[in-house]
């Protein structure tokens, strides 16, 4: 037993220096990847403004960042109206630019512009679902035949149907 130990020692020894130069290398790599993760849904250089440097430097508007992005997917996916959303968007924006030079005022920005469009969000989410009650209405279908097309066209209509009626 004795003359396994040195071999499992020494391979050992050869495993853990390769493991050591590896490790840190996926440290160095994982400290990129978290500067990098941070990074908001605009590139942070010299060049940004006031609160894109504050949202590039605080990992907590960064996620904030992200999360506006999503609730502009949203709603952009939603809108009735795809030229007023991106006016406003513009509109926004460009007040965040030229107002906010604090961390206070970028998420103050960040948790409205959110509010903003998650209801819009929904709005058009209602708008479309009536649009489609008001459809089927029309057609003066039996509620079974009405259920049958709600079913036909996806869960997402039954379910903005349903959101709609409480």
């Amino acid at each position: 037993m004795s003359t396994f130990k040195p071999v499992f020692s020494s391979a050992l020894q050869r495993l853990a220096k390769p493991s050591a130069l590896f490790s840190i290398g996926l440290l160095i790599a994982s400290a990129t990847l978290v500067a990098d993760a941070s990074a908001a849904s605009f590139k942070c250089n010299g060049k940004s403004s006031a609160s894109e440097k504050i949202v590039c430097k605080d990992p907590a508007l960064s996620a904030l960042d992200d999360h506006l992005a999503t609730a502009w997917q949203h709603a952009r996916d939603t809108t009735l109206d795809a030229g007023a959303l991106e006016a406003a968007r513009t509109q926004q924006w460009l007040w965040r630019q030229h107002h906010c030079s604090d961390q206070a005022c970028v998420k103050s920005w960040y948790d409205r512009r959110i509010a903003e469009l998650d209801a819009d969000d929904e709005q058009a989410k209602r708008a479309r679902s009536e649009a489609f009650d008001a459809s089927l209405a029309k057609q003066n279908l039996a509620p079974s035949a009405a259920d049958a097309v709600r079913k036909m066209k996806g869960a997402a209509v039954a379910n903005a149907t349903t959101a709609s009626a409480q």
